[in-house]
């Protein structure tokens, strides 16, 4: 396994967060359209566009745009789901394959905690600075490929 896979793991996580994220925003913009319910607009026309007509209806275009990037998201977010799950599977397993309790300590809290290596530093004690935590994982993944 190498660093690539291991910060795939961390980015997904990210991404279907924001995907989340982005779901919640379109369910509330739809949610408004529902509660607004007829919406009006005014435009000009007739006789040289003179005329200005009071137009009121529900926004069917906008609320079915809504309803199908609502379902494309949903759609996304289920992969998104399929891929974290078959990622976490990977990386526990490479993980707790790792003899040495130190290196899969600091892998645990660098790549599943999402800790930056400051914290990892803090968290491991002993005196080990945050460069040292850091090269330590480094060495260790250039020998498993």
């Amino acid at each position: 396994m190498t660093k690539n896979v291991l910060a795939q793991y961390d980015d997904l996580i990210r991404e279907m967060k924001e995907v989340e994220q982005r779901i919640q925003n379109v369910k509330a913009e739809i949610r408004k359209i529902e509660a607004e319910g007829e919406v009006t607009d005014m435009v000009a026309g007739g006789y040289g566009g003179i005329q200005h007509f009071t137009i009121r209806g529900f926004p069917v275009p906008e609320y079915t745009r809504k309803k199908a990037m609502l379902r494309h998201r949903e759609i996304v977010l289920n992969g998104l789901k399929n891929e974290v799950e078959a990622t976490i599977n990977d990386v526990q397993v490479f993980i707790n394959g790792i003899e040495d309790s130190h290196i899969r300590r600091i892998v645990s809290m660098r790549y599943i905690d999402g800790m930056t290596w400051r914290q990892i530093a803090a968290r491991i004690g002993g005196g080990n600075s945050e460069d040292a935590v850091r090269k330590t994982v480094e060495r260790f993944l250039r020998q498993e490929n």
